[in-house]
Order: C-alpha cells, then structure tokens, then sequence
C-alpha cells in the first residue's frame, strides 16, 4: 500500500471545474450561488471528537461564513484508507499527510500553500513540507513531546514512590506492578499502529542518543536497524518475554488501552503528549495522570504533530484555504484534538508536558524528514510496526536478529 501511495498520481477536477466556471459565466446572482453551494470535506482520525470539538469548530467557521457547509469525515483505520482514496482520486478537500507523501512527491496530491496567509515564522515545523520547487505543501497544527505516558494512581497502588529513570529501574517498577495486578505496559498491539515509538527511527536516536537527525541518520546507513533500533526494539521485546505487557496480547486494542490506563488497570504507554488528555477524557483524574522521559534517555523528542495539506484536487480552494487558516490560528484545532498548537506564542499551561519537562532531560527538535529515507523505505517495501510485532513475539534471539539481519541487507542493497 505504501508502494501505492508513492508511486500514485492524483487525477484533477479542473475540467469540471472548467465547465462548472463556463456554465455559469455571465449569468445574474452566479457569485451568491456558488457561495451557497461552496462546501468542504475534512478527514480526521479523530474520530471520538468528531461530533464534539470538531463539530463546534466547524460550527464557528459557518456561522461566520453564512453559505459554507464545513462537513468532517472520521476514518478510524485512516493511512489505509486514504491511500486507498487518494489512489483513486477520490481525496477528502482536507486531509493529514500520510507515510509515503513526502518532499519530493507531495505535488502529486496537494495544492501548494502560497496563499495560506498565516504567520509562517510563528509556527514550529511550519515549512517542514517544503518541496524542491520551494512551495510549501502541508502544514503543522501541532507539536508533540514523547514520553512514557503514566497512571500515578497505579504507581501509588504497586508502591513506587519515584519514576524509573534507567532501563533497570523501568524494569524494577514493572515487577512491582505486575506483583498489584496491573498490566505494567500496554501496546494495543491487535491495532498495530500504536507501538510505533518503539521502532521509530527518529524517536530513537533522540532519546537514546540524543541525535536531532532521527531517521536522516539511516540515509547513509547500510543498517536501518542498528544497535540504537536494537535497543529501543529490544526494550519491549524484553517487556514481552517478562511478562510486563497485556497478557492477551494480540486481542489487545487501542480502545480498550485507554481505558485501562484511564482506571489505572494498565500503568504505563510509551507515546506522546497528545495522550493524557485523552485519558482525562476517558475519566481519569487529571492529578493521577503523568508523562516521564524514556528511561535513560538522552533527549525528549520534539516533533510536528499532524501536518494537514489541500487536496490537488479541491474544488472550492479559496473555502479550504480559508478554512486551513482559520484551523491553524490561535491553535483552533490543536486545541480541539487536546494537542499542543504550534504557534510559538500560544501558552497553553500543559501540566503533562510540564512534568515531563522537569526531570531535566534536554528537548530534541527533530529534523525534518527528508525524502530519500522515505522513498527506500517504500522501495523495499518496510512496514516497521509489522515487523516489531514479529520481532516482539520471537522468542528465539538468533531468529530475532536474522529478522533485523534481512531488512538491513535489503536496505544496503537498496542504497
């Protein structure tokens, strides 16, 4: 699929759009009924705020632009399914970047950003997305800080009075959790995408060695799974073989992750700062909720969250551009996803963040992604959460080497 989405090239309206424009050229009151006509469709894997948070938002933008219907579309399995869309043709107005969409192709599917009037250098990551003809093709709505995202209560109920700051100390605590009942670690490992900070090359080489090349460190690599992707892999396979992790792990599913770690039945999730408001939400107390930095780490990753692009295909560009502006401004939809804005100048008083930030562990913007990784990647065809899963479960550790051993021999091969 990712080969699909690299290699695909988005079919255009314009002719239609031709002909809509000549069907109505010169006739009396056209502009008034294009504006009643003018609607866009946003797709969002946000899909427990559709009806709420997003829907209020795009309720503000209406009731300010009489004749505009903002409509949001909530797609669970999202990457698959907008690769599928985008394929063929049939890409939302509004969209998030997905894996495979990068600097060197992003004009095969959306319409560059010249006239987004937003103030670009009082956004982190804002020209992340910028390709090699200079446009700017997606933008940031967010930032994130990775880390282990924690329910106090649960550390209180096993007795850990401090969080763990090393790999032996993260192992020591999941023992005494274990020893309460509680599910040490979880990984909603059946929906698969949620492990990915394990075997994320960026998320790696910032906290373990703290690298702000991330995965552009492996372009000139002969090993896309070196002994930094080793030991980051390793540490949750080594969770597996303890018994740290769901004990069914492969029923375990995103949806019912958060809630357990909202009860405080599962203590611990390696994942980023959009999280713990979500398990606020899910009916934790904001008090019993926390994040710490990965366990010896040598810096906290800092990234762009979602990135957001115009389909090349939009056919009211104006609405969708101004619609854009009106999500990125003032945080609008960062803040309605319980995110971090990435305005410079938005103070938002995240007390997740906060505690992160307090053991005193340096925060790593990491760089932006360059094409070439990417375009290996789907060139050999890696689906890396997949593979963890593998690797995870294997419990033969030459069996789990030879599997690093062939995708670093495909990827030397390919380079």
């Amino acid at each position: 699929m990712k080969r699909k989405i690299a290699s695909v090239l988005c079919c255009t309206l314009a002719f239609a759009a031709l002909a809509a424009c000549g069907q109505n050229k010169n006739e009396p009151g056209t502009e008034k009924k294009e504006e009643a006509n003018s609607k866009i469709v946003i797709a969002t894997n946000m899909t427990n705020i559709v009806d709420t948070t997003l829907a209020d938002m795009a309720e503000e933008f209406m009731e300010a632009n009489p004749g505009t219907t903002i409509e949001y579309e909530a797609i669970k399995d999202y990457e698959s399914v907008i690769a599928t869309r985008v394929a063929s043709g049939e890409a939302p107005d509004i969209y998030i970047v997905i894996d495979g969409m990068t600097t060197d192709n992003m004009d095969a599917y959306f319409m560059p950003l010249d006239d987004l009037d937003v103030d670009w250098d009082n956004i982190y990551f804002s020209r992340d997305y910028t390709a090699a003809d200079g446009h700017v093709y997606a933008i940031a709505d967010s930032v994130n800080y990775g880390g282990i995202v924690y329910n106090k209560a649960a550390f209180q109920k096993a007795g850990i009075e401090e969080v763990p700051q090393t790999a032996e100390e993260f192992m020591g605590a999941c023992e005494k959790l274990k020893a309460a009942g509680i599910t040490p670690l979880g990984t909603a490992f059946k929906d698969v995408w949620p492990i990915y900070p394990w075997v994320s090359w960026s998320m790696a080489q910032i906290a373990i060695n703290g690298n702000e090349e991330g995965q552009n460190a492996y372009i000139d690599n002969d090993e896309v799974f070196d002994g930094t992707m080793a030991e980051s892999m390793g540490f949750i396979r080594r969770l597996y073989q303890n018994g740290y992790l769901e004990e069914d792990i492969m029923s375990a599913n995103w949806d019912q992750l958060k809630v357990d770690l909202s009860s405080g039945s599962t203590a611990m999730f390696y994942s980023e700062s959009w999280l713990p408001a979500q398990i606020v939400e899910g009916g934790a107390n904001a008090e019993d909720v926390g994040m710490f930095p990965y366990p010896g780490a040598k810096g906290i990753y800092v990234t762009a969250g979602k990135s957001y692009g115009i389909s090349k295909d939009c056919e009211n560009p104006e609405l969708a551009l101004k619609y854009l502006k009106f999500m990125i401004e003032e945080g609008r939809n960062a803040i309605a996803c319980s995110t971090l804005p990435a305005q410079k100048d938005c103070d938002t008083g995240d007390r997740f963040v906060e505690e992160l930030l307090s053991y005193g562990i340096e925060p790593i913007e990491c760089a932006a992604a360059k094409a070439e990784f990417g375009n290996r990647k789907n060139e050999i065809e890696l689906d890396e959460q997949s593979l963890l899963m593998t690797y995870v479960m294997e419990n033969d550790d030459t069996a789990a080497q030879a599997i690093l051993d062939e995708w670093n021999a495909k990827w030397a091969a390919a380079r």
